[in-house]
């Protein structure tokens, strides 16, 4: 038997219009696989370029090493990146800002490249050279300029983030640069400065000359395992262990979330579904584009069941007709992926260039537009995984969607496929209703007749739309700075001194500009020579080098601290004062002195100041911290309340800190004089405003979405595309049909409303599935969010904006070829071949 294959060709030249539906169906699909992988992997960069920016391209950091632990890590061959540097201590700025200063060596500074643009001046080089960022001089009151001698006190802990014991020393400095504001560590209370190599050899003792050391893990996927293992063989306690969090998410490393600590406020939140919510995306961006294939592929092979019947009448074989329909795939597949891939990685490359050129280059570390363009290049070329992956996946459904049409024709005897039986339908429980619009009806009864097709057709709209509402859902997943804790409030108003009264706090909430007022009280107690807290009786028994302290919260601090950690009667018992959260101290061992052994068990009852209290929570290890402002842990127990039953211990009634948060539209400006009004009626008083940080990480998130918008915004108009191409080839495989209904008297008119019906169905139908659909995928996105699995709002704009363009893009779909239809004669449509 001859090879039936050499059929392909010719039957491809006769039927040209729905050869080239495919093809462009085909296109379409690579186009959009090839666009989003490309994209994705830009956007992956940008994402890991913005960590970069908030904590450093590291992935953690031993502090407090000996000389011979840094040289055992920097000879470790598990470690890609090793960067030194010293701490040389910090100088209080106010109650919530200190300067750190220190020293990197061999050039390890470039690790942290947001913390070292200059804007006047250069980085110190020499000992005792120093760089300040543009605030840190401000904050210091310093006039002068770069070469001018600048005075600082310093204190340098031997702990990180635990105060045990401090060197405190003055130095005179030269300022050799003025570095550019970074705000991004205003929510740790922190801003640093650069001094030159060899300032710490010569300013600090031998026992507070201790280095850390900055790096990176070659195998990523042994991130943990190696950190672990280096933590147990060197000794290094996990308070000397900082993770860099915003790089390890957007990197997807694997970390002990209970172990970590960081130089940042985290939040872990989210990172349990977030791997799930990305392969939920990426799996409806594939079905979206296959379903496209499926369906036209489906629509054209099952209209050839006559012609296959033939080829097995005259003795072709199963095989040989599976080889004819693969063929004819593959010869169609050969010639539209590459154009889709193409086009893909123009339209994408375009796409992000013309995106970045409307963007700010520093906030991804670039010097220029120019260099941030080349990133752009760096990061789009050598995808070829998924290029690979895009052609696989469009060949995979293309062959899916042609396998069952063609089965069928090949099981099936050629008398019954050369017959072209239609199907019978059987009308059960008919009624007689009166026919208000035979439009509709007909329309009706068209979707009903070939409900297989039907289902296909409003599936690939259904993908198309969960897709455009689930990936703008999505966006809230593509930053970094969503793994760093929310500060709490815009403003931070601190006074440790005098305090601020409750008619102060009155005074705030009553403004017109704020929306509500956290507050918090603070009083430290030092213990005598007994372990005793002084001026305050408690049956706490208290261990060496420990505190006692209490806080004082208002409802608004309480919600925000523990709503997610009590339960609602748990809460509203601390609202009362008839219960306490305590915080137990830090184990740590000094010079073989073990400090911070005292541990207050949950659910016992505690006496402080002849007042018995249940204990609803107990906090233990690195789990939370308590402080006034940024001024930072002091180790030992800390009892929380409610501030209606502060005043009742302490015997005051002032709060430490205040927290307002603003309107929305409130005006910053006269709340700033509002502020600056408060201050001067409380000596003492700083006020500290999170407007810069929140901009700073608010425009960084921008940019990423305007990038992921430019994307989305492209796949739904490949997806309109689609929808015009998949309703298109349903009427065109319906030409002889309509010279049929023209024949017996269907007006032009008439047959328009029917098909235009049969739109608005087709649109109405998936965007109600579509929207539903979306919204299931919605809930699983703010899952990822919030780390639960709960109702999330509606989104609403964006359902009714995805179902208008399918409505839409239905109707126009089926106006182009009816116009076209309309004009052939009712004689030429019946004797159509196609």
């Amino acid at each position: 038997m001859k090879d039936y294959r050499i059929l392909v060709l010719k039957e491809l030249s006769a039927q040209k219009l729905t050869s080239f539906l495919i093809l462009i169906a085909v296109i379409l699909s690579t186009m959009m696989t090839a666009a989003v992988g490309q994209s994705a992997g830009v956007l992956a960069a940008m994402r890991q370029q913005q960590a970069i920016a908030i904590g450093g391209d590291r992935h953690a950091t031993f502090v407090q090493l000996t000389s011979e632990k840094v040289r055992a890590l920097e000879n470790d061959t598990r470690l890609s990146y090793t960067g030194r540097y010293i701490a040389l201590g910090e100088q209080k700025l106010n109650d919530q800002l200190s300067l750190g200063l220190a020293e990197y060596q061999d050039g390890s500074i470039a690790a942290r490249p947001a913390y070292s643009r200059i804007a006047a001046g250069r980085l110190p080089e020499a000992p005792m050279e120093l760089a300040l960022p543009e605030d840190a001089l401000q904050f210091l009151g310093f006039t002068g300029k770069v070469g001018d001698k600048l005075s600082l006190s310093l204190s340098k802990a031997l702990r990180h983030g635990i105060i045990v014991d401090a060197y405190d020393y003055t130095a005179e400095f030269t300022l050799t640069g003025i570095m550019e504001s970074n705000y991004m560590g205003y929510t740790g209370g922190n801003i640093l400065g650069l001094v030159g190599q060899g300032t710490a050899e010569r300013i600090l003792p031998p026992d507070y000359l201790y280095i850390n050391v900055d790096l990176k893990v070659a195998n990523r996927g042994e991130f943990q395992e190696v950190i672990d293992d280096l933590c147990a063989r060197l000794e290094i306690h996990e308070l000397d262990t900082l993770y860099n969090i915003p790089l390890l998410h957007a990197l997807g490393i694997h970390y002990d979330s209970e172990a970590a600590d960081s130089e940042l406020a985290v939040d872990d939140t989210g990172f349990s579904w977030l791997l799930f919510v990305g392969v939920l995306v990426a799996a409806l961006i594939l079905l979206a584009a296959g379903l496209v294939i499926y369906n036209i592929l489906k629509i054209a092979v099952s209209r050839r069941v006559r012609q296959y019947g033939t080829l097995r009448a005259i003795g072709a074989g199963k095989g040989q007709l599976y080889g004819v329909v693969a063929t004819e795939i593959l010869l169609l597949s050969a010639i539209g992926i590459p154009v889709g891939l193409l086009f893909g990685c123009l339209a994408a490359k375009g796409l992000l260039s013309a995106a970045l050129n409307q963007l700010s280059p520093e906030m991804f570390l670039a010097k220029d537009t120019e260099q941030l363009l080349g990133l752009i290049a760096a990061n789009s070329t050598g995808k070829w995984g998924y290029l690979l992956i895009s052609a696989a996946i469009t060949l995979l459904f293309a062959f899916l969607a042609a396998a069952p049409a063609a089965g069928y024709a090949a099981s099936v005897s050629p008398v019954t496929a050369m017959s072209g039986a239609g199907i019978k339908i059987r009308r059960r429980k008919r009624k007689v209703k009166k026919i208000r619009n035979f439009e509709r009806y007909y329309a009706k009864l068209n979707l009903s007749r070939s409900k297989g097709r039907t289902a296909v057709t409003i599936l690939s709209l259904v993908m198309s739309i969960t897709v455009f509402i689930t990936l703008q859902s999505f966006l809230s997943l593509l930053g970094v700075s969503g793994s760093l804790s929310e500060h709490l409030g815009d403003y931070s108003i601190v006074n440790q001194y005098m305090g601020i009264s409750p008619e102060e706090l009155q005074i705030l909430e009553e403004d017109e500009s704020v929306d509500g007022v956290a507050a918090q009280q603070f009083f430290l107690y030092e213990l005598d020579a007994r372990n005793k807290p002084v001026g305050i009786e408690t049956d706490i028994t208290l261990g060496v080098g420990e505190t006692f302290q209490i806080f004082g919260f208002n409802d608004p601090w309480m919600e925000d601290v523990f709503a997610s950690r009590l339960s609602k009667e748990q809460l509203e018992m601390l609202k009362e004062g008839k219960g306490c959260v305590v915080r137990n101290p830090i184990a740590i061992e000094v010079e073989g002195v073990s400090i911070g052994t005292t541990y207050v068990e949950e659910g016992s009852t505690i006496t402080v100041a002849g007042r018995e209290l249940p204990v609803l929570l107990s906090i233990t290890g690195y789990d939370a911290y308590f402080s006034v402002g940024n001024s930072g842990f002091l180790n030992g127990v800390q009892v929380l309340v409610s501030d209606r039953v502060y005043p009742k211990l302490t015997g005051t009634d002032t709060y430490a800190e205040l927290r307002p948060i603003l309107q929305r539209d409130a005006d910053r400006r006269a709340f700033d004089e509002t502020l600056e009004a408060l201050c001067q009626r409380i000596p003492g008083t700083t006020v500290v405003s999170y407007e810069q940080t929140d901009r700073q990480f608010a425009e960084s998130e921008a940019q990423i979405r305007l990038l992921a918008w430019g994307l989305i915004l492209f796949i739904g108009l490949i997806g309109i595309l689609n929808i015009i191409n998949t309703v298109y080839t349903n009427i065109h495989t319906r030409i002889t049909e309509i010279g049929v209904q023209r024949a017996i008297g269907m007006s032009k008119e008439s047959l328009f409303k029917v098909f235009l019906w049969e739109g608005v169905y087709y649109g109405g139908i998936a965007a109600v599935i579509g929207g539903i659909a979306g919204y299931i995928c919605t809930v699983f996105v703010e899952a990822a969010v919030n780390d639960e699995l709960r109702l999330a709002a509606v989104p609403g704009v964006s359902i009714v904006l995805a179902a208008a363009c399918s409505i839409g893009a239905c109707i126009l779909a089926t106006c182009i070829p009816l116009r076209r239809m309309s004009r052939v004669s009712i004689v030429e449509s019946i004797e159509t071949v196609e």
